[in-house]
């Protein structure tokens, strides 16, 4: 009999892994245990280079990334921009797995390597004071695992919203340096997700979202990096049916860091919205376009079943 692959959702619903799948789940598994443990022992300074040069190594040996990201850059610059842009992408995508994995150590502070400006703290404080709550939005730009480890540094208390892992054993690993650091994960994919996000909101916390890639959830076309793309609307519904306040959180590069600007978006439909967070997320990405795992991205197909926002 053939494998079959099962998700979380076959898996909740009683399904089990096929034979061939538990022994390729408990490799993965193991190999995943292995390197980190390695990394855990690297100085920063040379887990930081590793992560360039693997960066350098996928960007050879993974040529559909490769095209993927090339074809993709090509449509927000020319094509020798693209080209350059394409390889600085894995570069940069390697580093900033780096810096998230750094955030695994307890010595290392987010705010050491974040800073937040007192203008966007404010911003923060003064949607928060509104009582409702506040959606946090930010794109994978940098390395992203710190901005809600930044938050949480800051004294507030934020949930997360994140993609649960297809083998629950991945799950505590994944979400570890989160929940040490004080963060509530929430598993998008779970049933308890949706009413967790609101008691949170209800609770006056912090949730935040990760909408640039779109994935497997409810998606709009949005005008995004050159092009239309799908670009996930769920966090701006729930800021729009709750009343709460919806913020756009971004790095940039400093020299010595890293730093954290949060806007407020303006109110409005949850379509104004998601185009709204697009032109803020294309503003900061635009600034820093290799710090965006352009290899991931997704140009929107002809025959898409997405709105178009407006």
């Amino acid at each position: 009999m053939q494998d079959r692959v099962l998700d979380r959702r076959d898996l909740r619903e009683g399904g089990r892994w096929s034979r061939r799948q538990r022994l390729k789940n408990t490799l993965i598994y193991g190999l995943l245990r292995a390197l980190l443990a390695v990394a855990d022992r690297l100085s920063p300074a040379v887990l930081l280079a590793a992560g360039r040069t693997l960066g350098r190594i996928a960007h050879r040996v993974l040529p559909g990334l490769r095209a993927r990201a090339r074809r993709e850059l090509a449509l927000a610059f020319t094509l020798s921009e693209a080209r350059a842009l394409a390889r600085d992408t894995f570069l940069r995508a390697g580093e900033n797995l780096a810096w998230c994995l750094l955030l695994r150590r307890k010595r290392l502070r987010a705010l050491d390597v974040v800073s937040v400006p007192e203008a966007s703290r404010r911003t923060l404080d003064d949607a928060l004071s509104e009582g409702r709550g506040v959606v946090f939005v930010s794109p994978h730009h940098g390395p992203f695992e710190l901005v809600a480890a930044a938050i949480a540094e800051l004294g507030y208390r934020p949930a997360v919203v994140v993609r649960e892992s297809y083998d629950p054993r991945l799950d505590p690993i994944v979400d570890g340096h989160r929940v040490a650091r004080g963060l509530e994960v929430i598993h998008r994919g779970k049933r308890s997700a949706s009413r967790r996000v609101v008691r949170a909101l209800r609770s006056g916390r912090i949730v935040g979202f990760l909408p640039d890639l779109g994935g497997r959830v409810s998606c709009v076309a949005a005008r995004f990096l050159g092009t239309e793309r799908p670009f996930a609307i769920g966090p701006q519904r729930i800021a729009s049916r709750m009343g709460a306040p919806l913020v756009v959180g971004t790095l940039s590069r400093k020299s010595d860091g890293f730093s954290l600007s949060i806007e407020r978006a303006p109110d409005g439909t949850a379509l104004r919205m998601t185009q709204c967070v697009a032109e803020l997320f294309d503003a900061a990405i635009g600034a820093s376009p290799a710090d965006w795992p352009w290899m991931a991205a997704r140009s929107l197909e002809p025959r898409a079943s997405v709105r178009a926002a407006s």
